[in-house]
Order: structure tokens, then sequence, then C-alpha cells
């Protein structure tokens, strides 16, 4: 099993009462929420590293403190902290050689489609006992890890965090970040489960309260991103009682994505996040550690703790998700706004999110007629082939991070691995 190296490593944790003692934190990446963190852990007393290798990041990043000294956070008034957060990460490089030495938690605020490429850098760097944390943690981040890393995952473990802890945007790169929303209360899947204990202290430390989601498979089928972003595109394209979007029929207006959230749309994500837990319940009475929330019970109640009566009303009007303009461009002719079908809702919440969901529920055995449809329009405009006759089975099935591709096709194969 690849587990055997790390559940030793998590049996001796588990022994003590005492916190994960966090010895150095190594931030992967140069984005927003990287940015937050390269404040916010220092400023808790905690000594990081960034490993900032796309671009010229790293070199924009170390030119900044050069001239700063360090990476600003303003935090909302209303979290905690709030206000003004300094922090200076020891060193920021663009190669693992440079700053993975001595870090024995490792977090990845990456999307999906980065994972590969960091995990590759990482790999000759990697100690055994290492605690690789990824946020918001989709994308079957676990097959990945084990196609790139293979028997070196027996050492080390692995924890998705979700949700992703802050809504930020970076005000000037390398010196300042605003950070609108630092979440409260978090869920995290762990491989192996038995270094749960030790992933559960180090996202309390870092983040707040924390509690396990069960099977890793869970994070990876945990409704957010590909909850929300398909299904409302597929409806504003598809207006109720109208003409659907087409070449000779483009959209009036760019809308706020989630204030002009309407009925038809929250809808559409329901019926799909249902179809959804339905999988994770055939999986449950299979034999498989799994639940699966509504987006609504999990984003609404748990994340933010919001009064909203519904999901419509929730998007609406929840502070932390104003101002967001849908992936629209204008039409070439001026007559309107086309789908951008190159935005990231389309490229990582398709293959990288909606596809994994059909491919665990073929291997379920579960129908999904609604993501189905959600699919077969969205995969006909980007030009692909994931669907056909119902099945998870396309030419570019490949492309995915369905399990499919990994050559994952049963339920004991989706469960092996994390007991």
């Amino acid at each position: 099993s690849i587990l055997n190296g790390s559940a030793i490593i998590a049996a001796t944790f588990a022994m003590s009462a005492e916190p994960f003692k966090i010895e150095k934190i190594l931030i992967v990446g140069g984005g927003n929420a990287a940015h937050s963190m390269a404040a916010l852990f220092p400023s808790k007393g905690y000594a990081c590293n960034m490993l900032a290798n796309f671009a010229d990041e790293s070199d924009r990043i170390n030119a900044a403190l050069d001239e700063q000294g360090h990476i600003a956070a303003t935090f909302a008034a209303h979290n905690t902290p709030s206000g003004l957060v300094k922090g200076r990460p020891e060193k920021v490089s663009k190669h693992a050689s440079d700053v993975v030495e001595g870090c024995n938690v490792i977090i990845l605020p990456l999307p999906s489609f980065a994972y590969r490429s960091v995990l590759e850098e990482l790999k000759p760097h990697l100690k055994p006992g290492a605690h690789i944390g990824v946020t918001p943690g989709q994308g079957g981040f676990d097959w990945i890890a084990r196609d790139v890393l293979g028997d070196l995952c027996s050492q080390l473990v692995f924890f998705a965090i979700m949700p992703m802890p802050f809504n930020c945007r970076i005000s000037e790169f390398g010196k300042a970040v605003d950070v609108q929303e630092f979440k409260k209360r978090y869920r995290i899947g762990t491989l192996p489960a038995s270094a749960e204990p030790a992933a559960l202290s180090i996202c309390e430390q870092l983040f707040g309260p924390t509690e396990s989601c069960g099977h890793f498979l869970a994070t990876t089928l945990y409704p957010i991103n590909a909850i929300i972003h398909p299904q409302r595109l597929y409806s504003l394209c598809h207006p109720a009682g109208g003409k659907p979007w087409g070449p000779d029929s483009k959209l009036p207006e760019n809308p706020l994505f989630y204030e002009d959230m309407d009925e038809q749309s929250a809808s559409l994500m329901d019926v799909v996040n249902k179809e959804l837990i339905l999988v994770s319940e055939t999986l449950k009475a299979q034999g498989m550690s799994i639940e699966v929330p509504h987006i609504f019970d999990f984003l609404a109640k748990f994340v933010y703790g919001d009064d909203a009566p519904d999901l419509r009303s929730f998007f609406a009007n929840q502070p932390a998700y104003k101002g967001f303009r849908c992936p629209f461009k204008k039409s070439s002719d001026g007559s309107g706004w086309d789908p951008d079908f190159t935005n990231r809702y389309f490229t990582e919440d398709i293959p990288l999110g909606l596809c994994i969901y059909k491919g665990v529920a073929d291997i379920a055995g579960v129908d999904t007629p609604t993501m189905d449809k959600v699919l077969m329009w969205a995969q006909t405009n980007m030009g692909k082939e994931y669907v056909v006759g119902g099945k998870l089975s396309g030419k570019d099935v490949g492309e995915t991070a369905a399990p499919q591709r990994w050559g994952i096709t049963t339920v004991e194969q989706l469960n092996r691995g994390f007991a």
C-alpha cells in the first residue's frame, strides 16, 4: 500500500495530544491567496518561504520585498484579524531547491491545472514526513499526485482544505493584497486517513476551526465551483421563455454573476448537486466512507453562517460575492454578448470539475441526465468530446482529471488506499 510509511508518521502524531509542530511553511504560488498567506503566516509567528515558479513572479516579489520590506494584507473590518497585517517570507524563489529545505508543511493555494507542474518541480526535493495541503482541493489532486510522485506518496501526508480560506485580490503585486473575506470554518480530507489528526491541527493553527469530511474523494466531489459556474452560465444562455444564445441570438447584457442570480440558475445548481449527492450515497451504500453535502448547506450555512432562506438569495445578497461579472465578451459585430469558452469557468470547471463528477457517477452506476445536459452544451461549444451516449467515454477524456483517465473504473479502485 502507498500508505504504510505515512501511516507510521500519523500514528506517532496521534499518540500525542499536542498540536502538530509547524517548523516552517512553504507557500507555493504567487497568486492572490499566496500573497495573503505570505502576510498572515509570519504575523502569526510561523516562518515561511515561497515557491513562485510561474514566469517572473519570484523576481517581482523579491524586488517588491527589497523595496517595501514586507507584504501587506488589508483584511476587511468584519474579519479576524482585521485591518493591516504585515509579513515577510524568509526566501522567495522560482526553484524548489532553494526553498523546500526545513519546511515540514507545504501549502498549495492553486487552481487544479497547476497541480502537475508544481508537483514535478517539488518532487526531487520532498522529504519524508512532509505534510502537503492543497486548497480548495478540487480536481483529483490525489490521483495527479500519485501519477507524478509514485512511491514517494507513501512517505508523505496530503490534505485538501475547503473552502479556499480567502476571497482576496492583489492590489500591488508583491506588496499588497486586499482580503474581503477570511473564512471562519473548514473541512478537510486527508490521505492517509490515519494522518487526519495532524492535518486537522495544521489547518486549525493556520486558518481556523476544522473538521473532517471523510474519504479524500469527498474533497474532489465537494459542491463548489463546478456546481456554481457551469450551471449559472448554462441558465444565462438558455433564458426561460426566451431564445437560447447562439450565433444569431446574442446575449443582451453581461450581468453580475452573483448579485443578479435568478431562480432558474439556482434551480439548475440544485438539481445537479442532488445528482452528485445521489452518487455519494450510492458509493456509501457500497462501503465507502463518503458524504457530499448540498452547496447551500456547505457554503451558506457551514462556511458563511448566512441566514438566507435559499440558494438564490444567498448568492444574490452575500457580501463576499459582490462585484463579479460573467465571463462574457462583446460580440464581434457589437450586437450583444457571447460566452467566453476559453475562460476558466469552462476550461477548468468542465474537464477538472463536472467531468470528474460524471466519471465517478459512471463508476457508481448513477444516471445524471441534468449534469449530462450541461456537459453536452459546454463540450460542444468548447470543441471537445467528453460525454458520448450518456457516458464519459469521448476522445478527450484524457484531457480531464476524471478517474477513468487514471485507469480507475471500479468502486474498489476508488476506495483503495484510503482506509
